[in-house]
């Protein structure tokens, strides 16, 4: 069905720090969703309902500091607004993807040869998902896929 997606969108820059924000306000302009008689339902309208998976707030504050020749150290925080599940296209399940925020920092090493660096995701532990999606034929129940917790990586760059 047609659907609108308007907002705004800022994002400021000063040294080694940057901002960003995006204000989305996504609805379907008109429509309905025609299922299926072993679904939730047949034709049911959805003008002026929420898009699925579209966040209404979308924050990312980062910051990156030279603290040696060739070693930078960063860091980035991403804060997400509640989303309307997918296939929740009327609204009605009463359950959204929760508001989640993660803080993710970065060391890195450059040689001449390429850069090492060692990541650290998720830094506070945060359980969160990005991602659920509501059950076609029940109408309370719904899957969620959980993102990972905290976890740490490694990167080896190689310049040829």
């Amino acid at each position: 069905p047609p659907s609108r997606r308007q907002g705004a969108e800022l994002e400021a820059r000063w040294g080694g720090f940057k901002a960003a924000y995006a204000y989305t306000d996504a609805k379907f302009l008109e429509g309905t969703l025609q299922g299926s008689p072993f679904a939730i339902g047949t034709n049911i309208p959805i003008g002026g309902n929420t898009v699925p998976l579209v966040p209404r707030h979308k924050l990312n504050l980062a910051a990156a500091w030279d603290i040696a020749p060739r070693t930078r150290l960063s860091g980035a925080f991403t804060a997400l607004s509640e989303q309307v599940l997918d296939n929740d296209e009327p609204n009605t399940l009463g359950h959204r993807i929760p508001a989640y925020y993660v803080v993710d920092v970065k060391l890195a090493q450059t040689y001449r040869w390429g850069r090492l660096a060692a990541t650290l995701n998720n830094l506070l532990n945060e359980k969160y998902y990005d991602y659920a999606v509501r059950s076609a034929f029940t109408p309370d129940r719904y899957s969620v896929y959980p993102l990972p917790e905290r976890s740490f990586g490694f990167i080896a760059e190689l310049r040829l």
